[in-house]
């Protein structure tokens, strides 16, 4: 199979687990929606396996981290300033103060689970 294939059925993949997740969630069914994602996510992996092109090379390796880096701060810094913003107005309304929680916890989960694989990847580099 070749890399055109192989992006072809990622995309029927796509499609079938966007429309299956709408019409569930509409329905009100939430298991059906895991099922056919878990199997789409084999169904793709198993795929890839058989791909005779090169899917990526150390260079889009490099650049994904370095996006994913800059991605992590961006979001950590504007969680941090709309945590902020969020907890000087919680005297107007109650709600804002829990809104500011969030993103001050999830903002800080964020950088622990960024600092935990760091360690884990670094060791295993060495």
């Amino acid at each position: 199979m070749n890399k055109k294939t192989f992006n072809a059925f990622r995309i029927f993949f796509a499609l079938i687990i966007s429309t299956v997740v709408a019409s569930s969630v509409v329905r009100g069914n939430y298991i059906l929606p895991v099922i056919i994602a878990a199997t789409a996510m084999y169904a793709v992996y198993a795929m890839k396996k058989r791909v005779s092109d090169v899917l990526a090379d150390e260079r889009d390796y490099q650049i994904a981290g370095k996006a994913a880096r800059w991605a992590v701060c961006a979001y950590t810094s504007f969680a941090a300033i709309a945590s902020i913003i969020f907890m000087s107005m919680r005297a107007q309304n109650p709600q804002f103060e829990i809104a500011g929680s969030v993103l001050a916890y999830s903002a800080c989960a964020l950088m622990i689970v960024q600092s935990l694989l760091f360690k884990i990847f670094s060791r295993k580099n060495a």
